[in-house]
């Protein structure tokens, strides 16, 4: 099948769009499997899943036919599901989901300075790493997803995530000195 699929990405290089229908038929499954695994939601991996083959439609003409066209797909499909995840990062920001991470029983004047001063200090951190606290400890995903979204190794997820809350603890607790 991976024959088959290179052929169909190399037809679909010189324009024939109904290559481009017959790769959507051989590969959508596991692509939409890959991109359900790493956003968890239906309604993005659909989103997501029409924008791996615009993507796909688009690179063919710089697809190397020595190259697994599977692999290559699957990379498409990572890559547009960390820019999905990327863009969450942004409007949670912007839609306050933040807001849930403060204490209710405090005063609101005090809500909203642990508030900025958390939106503060994550802006410190790398951005893979801030994207790493954010999906572990506010969406909840595990170590492994993560480090799945984020084409990274487990183990550098996990170094990340102690040295990201470390740096997050110093600076919050800077930010109470003040």
């Amino acid at each position: 099948m991976t024959g088959q699929i290179c052929h169909e990405i190399s037809l679909m290089a010189t324009g024939d769009r109904q290559a481009l229908q017959r790769l959507y038929k051989l590969t959508s499954e596991r692509v939409f499997a890959i991109l359900m695994r790493i956003l968890r939601d239906r309604s993005d991996a659909e989103d997501a899943l029409q924008n791996v083959y615009i993507k796909a439609w688009r690179g063919a003409p710089s697809f190397d036919v020595t190259r697994n066209g599977e692999a290559w797909l699957a990379t498409i499909a990572r890559n547009v599901a960390i820019d999905s995840l990327r863009q969450s990062r942004k409007r949670l920001d912007e839609n306050g989901e933040l807001d849930m991470v403060a204490d209710p029983a405090r005063s609101t004047s005090t809500i909203h300075q642990i508030r900025a001063d958390l939106r503060s200090c994550l802006a410190t951190l790398d951005q893979a790493h801030a994207t790493a606290v954010l999906q572990v400890y506010l969406y909840g995903l595990s170590y492994q997803d993560v480090a799945d979204t984020l084409g990274t190794p487990l183990n550098t997820v996990r170094t990340w995530l102690r040295r990201s809350l470390l740096k997050l603890r110093e600076c919050l607790e800077s930010a109470d000195d003040l």
